[in-house]
């Protein structure tokens, strides 16, 4: 099994979650525009596609600060996925896509959030502190 918390399962998080996105956008126009949300899915797809682009770089350049916009993008991203298949349930129409799409695009991202997650915790620990060492500060007088 492909570990996602690594430089190249990040990648791979990245690129899945351009196609997820690009998926949607994709297969919006014609089978969920009825259930509302048409713009909130339009925005969120086009962040979701510039984060994860943000998400390679930051994969590729060690730089654990770009994958916060992802993981912002991504929560909202599944929000809407839960939103599309519970609307498709309802309405009765297209619930053939809460199986086959909107089930699996939610728990890959669900594992991919989770794995990124402990990815940029775990850079951020082995980032040195942006502060130099003090220990030459301790003769300091106070002028007051």
């Amino acid at each position: 099994m492909l570990r996602l918390d690594t430089k190249a399962g990040i990648i791979v998080s990245g690129c899945a979650s351009i196609a997820f996105a690009i998926t949607y956008l994709a297969l919006m126009d014609d089978y969920f525009w009825r259930h509302g949300m048409y713009e909130f899915g339009i925005h969120i797809s086009g962040l979701q596609i510039l984060a994860s682009l943000g998400l390679i770089v930051g994969a590729v350049k060690n730089k654990h600060k770009f994958f916060v916009p992802w993981m912002i993008t991504t929560a909202f991203f599944m929000y809407l996925m839960g939103y599309v298949a519970i609307a498709s349930l309802v309405y009765g129409s297209n619930w053939v896509f809460v199986p086959t799409m909107i089930v699996p695009f939610t728990v890959f991202l669900g594992y991919a959030l989770y794995s990124v997650q402990i990815a940029f915790d775990r850079m951020r620990k082995e980032e040195p502190p942006a502060y130099t060492n003090l220990d030459t500060k301790k003769d300091f007088v106070n002028h007051i």
